[in-house]
């Protein structure tokens, strides 16, 4: 019995001096080390800075003033990460042995700066990461291979993403919520992210196979999702750093208008029928060079059905070249929601048109969207009702070039006839309207 006491006081000995030896390490050395480390993984710059100090709870590690990681070198704004305020957990068996593990990081209000170029450069590509840290207690030993290190969990609240894609407008999102689920270098991750671009909330949650290999450059599984009030969106599929993404998207919204304002497209009116509710699937592959390829597109528009393909070059304003087939097209939705009445906004130098239940509206034709996109958009129907007007088999073509809209009208059967000819709408140099 003798021998069993002083064994437990012995083990209960090493486990108090493991313990009390946790208070004794310098902060600030295990502060450097985990720099260190995070260099390894990053092939970037990592700088703590301000007041370094040792926590105990909820999580072993320290805390720091400030930190903040690189940019690529050819990265033209700031760093890609920096915090006022920021936590690094470190394995506590790891620390008594000596070394440095890190298993969380938490960043409290940050700026993270993400630039891609046309080549597809990014800035969120790392180099290949690794290198075991230690205290050192002794002098140097001989160099160990590198060893990978693992992020376990990263938290970052309250962050401003700023993304800038050359040759595309700036994007900035304030108060986005971020976070990794990395239990097992050798495992999946699960990447969440929270942010209000407008009004609502969107949530994004991706599951990443093998994220380890994801980091290395490999194209690795994942199952993405977008929520939003109003609808969401579901790709299932295969995606890399360097911005190759392929799969199946499934596209599906009970308010589109609603889905879209949370995106922060702003006010957008969708007649019924055309896109008012959502259910469309289609095969999606997006190149390095920001190349989108949509095949097998299946869509149902609430109420009209839509098949075909598109090819959209995403390098500044949009370059499409698409056939969609309409099958049976009902407009009477369109031409209900055109005829409904609704006064115009009021002007600020006018005075408000007479309201009247009919005839042509007074309100200015907006045609600025003509700026955002170029290229063709092929069209055929079986047949297209307009609600007082019904129309047989119709081919149309429609060439967009910087605000320069040409509808072809290949083939349109009516009146037991054909119809054929161009209608332009030119908003270049103020709207104008012609046709021949």
């Amino acid at each position: 019995m003798k021998w069993i006491i002083r064994a437990i006081g012995i083990l209960l000995l090493i486990l108090a001096v493991a313990v009390g030896s946790l208070f004794l390490l310098p902060a600030d050395r295990i502060a450097r080390i985990a720099a260190d480390q995070l260099h390894n993984l990053t092939g970037r710059e990592v700088t703590i800075t301000g007041d370094v100090g040792l926590t105990f709870w909820p999580v072993l590690g320290v805390t720091a003033g400030g930190l903040e990681v690189g940019n690529a070198d050819w990265a033209k704004d700031g760093a890609m990460l920096s915090a006022a305020n920021a936590a690094i957990g470190v394995d506590a068996m790891a620390l008594i042995r000596g070394e440095i593990k890190i298993t969380n990081i938490e960043a409290q209000s940050p700026t993270i700066r993400l630039e891609q170029r046309r080549d597809g450069r990014a800035s969120w590509q790392f180099s290949d990461g690794g290198g075991a840290a230690s205290i050192e207690t002794a002098p140097s030993a001989p160099a160990r291979s590198p060893r990978p290190l693992t992020i376990q969990r990263l938290d970052i609240t309250d962050a401003t993403l700023i993304y800038d894609a050359e040759g595309a407008d700036l994007v900035r999102f304030a108060g986005v919520d971020l976070s990794l689920d990395w239990p097992e270098r050798a495992g999946d991750a699960v990447i969440k992210a929270a942010l209000r671009p407008a009004a609502d909330r969107v949530t994004i949650e991706a599951k990443i196979d093998r994220f380890d290999q994801l980091l290395n450059g490999d194209i690795r599984p994942l199952r993405a999702r977008v929520d939003t009030k109003g609808g969401g969106v579901t790709l299932a599929g295969r995606a890399g750093l360097s911005g190759a993404v392929a799969g199946d998207l499934w596209f599906k919204t009970s308010n589109t208008e609603r889905f879209l304002a949370a995106l922060g497209a702003g006010a957008i009116a969708l007649p019924q029928g055309l896109g008012k509710t959502t259910d469309i699937k289609l095969d999606l592959t997006l190149t390095p060079d920001r190349r989108l390829a949509l095949r097998d597109v299946v869509a149902d528009l609430g109420g009209n059905a839509l098949t075909g393909a598109a090819d959209i070059t995403l390098n500044g304003t949009p370059d499409v070249n698409a056939q969609f087939n309409v099958g049976t097209l009902d407009l009477t939705g369109f031409a209900r929601s055109d005829t409904s009445g609704s006064p115009a906004p009021a002007s600020s130098t006018a005075a408000p048109a007479p309201a009247s239940s009919s005839g042509w509206s007074t309100a200015p034709i907006d045609a600025s969207a003509l700026a955002g996109f170029n290229g063709e958009i092929a069209l055929r129907a079986d047949s297209i009702d307009l609600g007082t007007l019904s129309l047989g088999a119709t081919r149309v073509l429609l060439r967009n070039d910087r605000s320069r809209l040409v509808a072809e009208l290949r083939e349109i059967r009516a009146y037991a006839g054909v119809i054929s000819g161009e209608f332009v709408i030119n908003n270049r140099n103020g709207l104008s309207v012609g046709a021949r």
